[in-house]
Order: structure tokens, then C-alpha cells, then sequence
């Protein structure tokens, strides 16, 4: 332990009583030790201030907002308090595997990167049957990220990301951004940053009821304002063109809706024979049924 540089561990949390133990104990019984670990509860209404207080580990400090800022606000919160020499991201609904930030801290130092992300383990919510890995295999390879990639396609997730303190006091988490908020940070840091995936599953995710990624207006707003930020990085490469937008059209069907103008800019910028047609059948409000359809089987 005295040869290991200090990680704080930051976990924002809000009426999370049924989880926040086991993803609190999940990082202090890493295999590395030494750590600080900052539980920022946002002005939660049940009661994991208690189940909180009763865990006795002198690494685990907690800080109260005292009134409702949201999660971004909460880590940033965390950040500015925290004192270590890196800093860990986790959620209060997931699980860190017990040898992660020993496997993490390795990899920063073997392949001199500023902040790394890796693999998860998703799981359904009631029953934790695994359910596939994200980001997929296929998608994504092993090694530094570069800032077009990463628009390409997001394989960034908050309770994987970690790296050198500086970075996240530098670039905080952006407290308006509704979704998608550690692809909107990920951006930011690849822009200035060495940022490497290791494709290596270190992370069980456990998505619940009423987790944010639920909410699909938020999606569409996530991405809209992903959109506004890069707007000339997203417009110069017709493959993130496709990919960005189909990924938007999706959130898009989720709410209700057709997502015409989404298949408009696909097809303006890729006018194959297969993307006239999903924008005919979203110009005549059948997209997203057949997408609906789809997601049932």
C-alpha cells in the first residue's frame, strides 16, 4: 500500500438505499487499498444518509447537498473535494469487480495514458441474468481512442472511467447535460488527453427502474446537445453522420414518434437505396413502428 499512489473513488447517489451498500463496499474491498472513497448523496429522501453512516471504513467520507443539484452536480462536488493523485468514477446502482482499479492503475502506467476506460458486465435488473458486454468486441479494439472514434461510437461508461486527477479537476462533468454524460465528458477529455480503452470487464452494470436511461426525452435532448457541441467534427464524416443519427432516430421511435428529419440527414449524407427507404417510411409514420417491432424479438 505505501507504493500505491492515492484513488479516489467518487459515487454520487440519490434515494439509493437498496444498492448504495454493495457498490460502496464493492470499492473498499478493492484488492488495491489505497483509497479514499467520496459518497456524495444529492438530497436523497430515503434513507442512505443512515445505511451510509453505519459503515465504519475511515476511507469513506460523505458529503450532503443540501438540496437536489442532480448527478453531474454530485460528482463534480466530489471532485473538487477529492485529494487523491487519480480519480475513479462509479454509480450507486453498480458493481465494481474486486481486482479493477489494481488492473486500471497497471494499465495507465504500462501504456502512459492520461485517463482509461474498460469493459462492463450488463445485467438484467430484477434477476442479474448477464446479459452481453459493452462496449461490443466487434465495435471497438483495445488501444489509445481518438476524438473522431469516440463520436463514431461511445465505448466510454462513467463507473469505468479513471485517470489522473488533473484531467477531471480540469474538465468537469457538464451539470445541464440530461444524458449521456460520460460520452459528453469523454469528448472533452480526448480533445486534450491520451485516452485508452482496455478491453478487459471490470465492471458489473445493474440499470434500475428509474435510472435516466429509461427516459428517452432525455435521450433526445443528450443528443441534441452532443450535436450542438460538435456539430462541424459530426458533419465532416459521413460514417459518423450514420451512426450518430441512428442512434438519436432510436431515442427518437422510444418517445413516440417518427424520426424523420434524423433519416432526412442520413440519407442527405450517405443517399444509399436502404436509407431513402427508412426515410420514406419515417416520412409516412411507419419507422417507428417497424422499430418498435424490432425491439420486441
Amino acid at each position: 500500500m505505501q507504493n500505491e499512489p492515492l484513488v479516489s473513488g467518487i459515487i454520487p447517489t440519490y434515494n439509493r438505499r437498496n444498492t448504495i451498500l454493495a457498490s460502496v463496499n464493492s470499492v473498499l474491498n478493492q484488492t488495491f487499498k489505497n483509497i479514499e472513497l467520496i459518497v456524495v448523496d444529492d438530497c436523497s429522501t430515503d434513507d442512505t444518509i443512515s445505511i451510509l453512516e453505519q459503515i465504519n471504513d475511515k476511507r469513506l467520507k460523505i458529503i450532503r447537498h443540501s438540496k437536489n443539484k442532480g448527478q453531474n452536480a454530485a460528482r463534480n462536488t466530489g471532485i473538487k473535494a477529492s485529494t487523491g493523485e487519480y480519480i475513479a468514477h462509479h454509480d450507486s446502482d453498480d458493481i465494481w469487480r474486486l481486482n479493477k482499479l489494481k488492473v486500471q492503475i497497471n494499465k495507465l502506467k504500462e501504456v502512459n495514458a492520461d485517463v482509461l476506460c474498460c469493459q462492463t458486465a450488463v445485467n438484467d435488473e430484477d434477476t442479474h441474468k448477464y446479459l452481453y458486454n459493452h462496449p461490443n468486441e466487434k465495435l471497438v479494439k483495445e488501444g489509445l481512442i481518438s476524438y473522431k472514434q469516440l463520436l463514431k461510437y461511445n465505448c466510454t461508461t462513467t463507473q469505468t472511467i479513471i485517470g489522473k486527477a488533473e484531467c477531471f479537476k480540469d474538465i468537469l462533468f457538464d451539470e445541464n447535460q440530461p444524458r449521456f454524460t460520460d460520452w459528453a465528458l469523454s469528448l472533452d477529455l480526448v480533445k486534450k488527453y491520451k485516452f485508452y480503452y482496455q478491453q478487459a470487464v471490470l465492471v458489473d452494470v445493474y440499470q434500475q427502474k428509474d435510472s435516466i436511461t429509461k427516459n428517452p426525452q432525455k435521450g433526445v435532448r443528450g443528443m441534441e446537445m452532443l450535436f450542438e457541441k460538435h456539430k462541424d467534427a459530426i458533419l465532416s464524416d459521413k460514417e459518423i453522420v450514420e451512426s450518430f443519427f441512428k442512434k438519436k432516430a432510436s431515442f427518437v421511435c422510444k418517445t413516440g414518434k417518427n424520426p424523420k428529419e434524423e433519416m432526412k440527414m442520413i440519407l442527405k449524407y450517405n443517399p444509399s437505396a436502404v436509407n431513402f427507404i427508412k426515410f420514406f417510411l419515417s416520412a409516412l409514420g411507419l419507422y417507428k413502428y417497424l422499430f418498435n417491432l424490432k425491439q420486441k424479438f
